[in-house]
């Protein structure tokens, strides 16, 4: 006895699968925007397909610069309140 739990079942029923799916080398994704990204910068993509490429390179080039702005943010942050406690420190007596 291994004393270790059966591994559990991790099967999707196939009526549960809706995986975005390559049309052209069949390659699945996680997310359509995912798939469309690949299709347009893999493959020759149809006008529909271009559409769908750069609604998504938008939409990642959004996520992008909102992930930029919080890390300016966060790092403006941690420098202001490293600068506040270099004078609270150096202010105490003794």
């Amino acid at each position: 006895m291994s004393g270790l739990p059966p591994a559990p079942d991790t099967t999707v029923p196939d009526a549960d699968r809706e995986t975005p799916v390559c049309p052209h080398c069949g390659r699945p994704f996680v997310t359509e925007r995912q798939r469309a990204l690949h299709v347009g910068e893999r493959h020759d993509a149809t006008p529909a397909e271009e559409r769908a490429y750069e609604e998504a390179r938008e939409a990642e080039s959004d996520e992008l610069f909102r992930l930029h702005l919080k890390v300016v943010f966060a790092v403006g942050l941690l420098y202001a309140a490293s600068v506040v406690a270099g004078v609270v420190a150096f202010s105490l007596p003794g």
